[in-house]
């Protein structure tokens, strides 16, 4: 008997072929984007971690206003300590770009070539991967730097670098206008003595070992220091794997949700199948064929097309159309070598074990009571019907009261298209929130901005223009949902030109931009607790109030309170607004930010995510249709008879499908009304954890 039970499984393949392809296409297409997600979030993660281990990447680094005495380095090693001093200094390039110009790595975050090699003598240098890519560099091209001629012998990454950021504070990386290069020691001297434009940047880089650790090293140089930073807490480490974690997470979760709504979609066919052949199967039960074959045989099929469904998705996933295309986001965006492919072992097993897994398991559970049901009553094709479709529909036209009585006899498969039109719709907005965000930042970034130069300053003046603003800034940092943030903590007047924040004459309050109130979701009275990173110490704050500030993370507190909260003298500042430019020794700046550079920075993050709000408002399309389709057609399927009759009584086609259509599109209106709020909803919630 198993053996003829076997032979019908070609024949119903065959009778409906196109239905089981869309379904094979359907979990293909599924799992090849849930491949391609994780997967490249995977080599990417993999990747950038075993690169950073590999090229000895920083434990932290701390800057000072003046390099260390010998005697002082000496102390730091011999402690437990390896230090590599990674001054810099930036040189304006004539195309309006910064290259920031280091001597060679010897012992912490060693240069990854690409192509060519190190600078091994004067005249050559050593250019990052990104800023190549933007300016068309190639190796054996030359390059003018500092008002020299410079042979590019190289082309490579530095795990110190891997989101090159300019400033720890920026928004987002440019690399048209930002790279590093990196000389020898001996060059690298040389431009500091022919008169750089920059002031040198004191920073070093230390690994620990011997027991130290960080806060040892905080403790044994904090009088000297301007900034400290653990790898943890560095923006430009490890950034592409941070990026990455969120992806692959929100892939696999999402791609069990996806499959999930396949195989029920699936248990819907194998049920009408079961209700159009209870009669056969009614006979078999008296013939004593048992359950458990019967079952076996109805979850066959549907479960090889899934397992065929998840290993085309998961081919296709790993070949040049799926994880690569992923992968080129990330390469066109950090800093990162090109690493070697991998395919993770529980990635494959997830493409080919999980479709057929949640396949068997729904169908299971969905036709076991079906298939539980007397042989007499399967003889006989009884049905039950719910007691919706009971219901006294008194008054109104045959029309409609048919429509009503067709969909309620339709609710299971009414279920499954609401339930498809959730997940599109989820995946639809997801996509909706992704572009509405990056359109936002830009738009409210340049809005919020008042001035058009920003100098953060070093070493400031006493005195400085009439034409400038000075206010006070500290970077303090924010945890939450898992991440470290930093947060610009800034002190201004009370009659500011160029914010319209007016904090009130406390030491304990602050207001806060619009972003970080949206961010952490704070509002008027709230707390917020900001914690200095270099001091290891905490301050509370309470919120008075929120202001239209949308760069980046930002606070304001009235700049007199601000010196004495931190110890300042009554005079100091360390930023100078203006609304032109203003004339500032070089020597006393760690940058300048203008309007413009604002503008570009928040103007990459739509560029940045084109490519995955494309894919999403595109899958959440195919599936809504693809659910569409399977779902009538099995209603269409299931109302032969009844369509048949229609028609021997003289209905014309265009009434037969007002009859059997309108009931379902109704469906379809409420649900639309009920699902796009609530997906809505649902996203919302989610996407501050999914971005975090």
């Amino acid at each position: 008997m198993n053996r003829v039970l076997k032979k019908r499984i070609p024949r119903e393949l065959k009778a409906n072929f196109w239905r089981w392809l869309a379904l094979l296409f359907m979990t293909a297409m599924g799992m090849t984007v849930v491949v391609s997600v994780v997967g490249g979030a995977e080599n990417i993660i993999t990747g950038s971690r075993e690169c950073a281990e590999k090229n000895h990447v920083e434990d932290g680094e701390f800057s000072t206003l003046l390099p260390l005495w010998s005697e002082q380095e000496d102390y730091l090693r011999n402690q437990g300590v390896i230090l590599e001093q990674k001054f810099s200094v930036d040189i304006n390039q004539d195309d309006g770009s910064v290259l920031r110009l280091m001597k060679n790595r010897d012992e912490i975050n060693l240069i990854a070539v690409d192509e060519g090699s190190a600078a091994q003598k004067s005249g050559e240098v050593l250019l990052e991967k990104r800023y190549c890519e933007e300016h068309d560099y190639a190796v054996g091209d030359r390059i003018r730097i500092q008002g020299k001629e410079f042979e590019i012998v190289g082309i490579g990454t530095t795990p110190d670098y891997d989101l090159p950021l300019r400033n720890f504070s920026d928004m987002s990386a440019e690399s048209f206008f930002f790279g590093t290069a990196f000389v020898t020691a001996g060059q690298y001297k040389e431009i500091l003595a022919d008169g750089a434009q920059g002031a040198e940047n004191y920073t070093y880089a230390y690994r620990l070992q011997n027991g130290m650790t960080r806060d040892d090293v905080k403790e044994k140089v904090k009088d000297l220091l301007t900034t400290f930073v653990t790898a943890e807490d560095n923006p430009r480490i490890l950034a592409a794997a941070g990026d990455m974690m969120m992806n692959r997470v929100v892939g696999l979760l999402a791609g069990g949700v996806v499959i999930a709504l396949f195989a029920y979609i699936i248990s819907v066919f194998v049920i009408h199948q079961i209700n159009r052949e209870a009669s056969v199967i009614g006979t078999l039960y008296a013939l004593g064929v048992k359950k458990k074959n019967l079952l076996a045989h109805y979850i066959t099929l549907p479960t090889v097309i899934s397992l065929l469904g998840g290993g085309i998705g998961l081919a296709v996933g790993f070949s040049g159309f799926g994880m690569p295309q992923q992968m080129k986001e990330t390469y066109g965006y950090f800093s990162v070598p090109a690493f070697a492919r991998i395919y993770p072992v529980y990635l494959i097993i997830y493409g080919i074990i999980l479709p057929p897994v949640i396949s068997a398991l729904i169908n299971v559970l969905v036709i076991n009571k079906r298939l539980s049901q007397t042989a007499l009553s399967l003889i006989r094709n009884e049905q039950r019907s719910s007691g919706l479709g009971k219901i006294n529909l008194r008054g109104g036209s045959f029309t409609r009261n048919f429509c009503i009585r067709q969909m309620l006899r339709e609710l299971r498969t009414s279920a499954g298209v609401v339930v498809g039109m959730f997940i599109s719709m989820m995946i639809f907005m997801l996509g909706l929130n992704c572009f509405v965000l990056c359109r936002n930042v830009g738009i409210d970034s340049v809005n919020s901005v008042d001035y058009e130069y920003m100098y953060m300053l070093k070493f400031p003046e006493e005195s400085f223009p009439e034409s400038g603003e000075a206010c006070y800034a500290e970077s303090l940092s924010i945890t939450k949902y898992g991440y470290t943030l930093d947060v610009s903590l800034i002190g201004i007047t009370d009659n500011s030109r160029f914010f319209e924040a007016r904090p009130a004459g406390s030491k304990n309050s602050i207001i806060i931009g619009n972003s970080v109130a949206t961010k952490y979701g704070l509002g008027e009275g709230d707390t917020l607790i900001l914690w200095d990173k270099a001091k290891t110490k905490e301050y509370v704050f309470l919120v008075e109030g929120i202001c239209d500030y949308s760069v980046g993370l930002t606070a304001f507190m009235d700049i007199r309170n601000m010196r004495e909260l931190f110890g300042k003298t009554e005079n100091y500042y360390n930023i100078l607004l203006a609304d032109k430019a203003l004339a500032v020794d070089e020597n006393r700046l760690y940058s300048v930010t203008t309007r413009s550079d604002i503008e570009r920075s928040s103007a990459i993050f739509t560029e940045m995510m084109a490519p995955m709000v494309t894919m999403l408002l595109s899958v959440s399309v195919i599936i809504f249709f693809a659910v569409m389709y399977l779902m009538t057609g099995v209603m269409i399927d299931r109302a032969g008879f009844g369509i048949s009759l229609f028609k021997i009584f003289g209905f014309r086609p265009r009434e037969i499908r007002t009859l059997y259509l309108s009931g379902i599109t109704a469906a379809v209106a409420v649900s639309a009304a009920l699902c796009i709020p609530l997906s809505k909803a649902a996203t919302d919630a989610i996407y501050p954890w999914a971005v975090a």
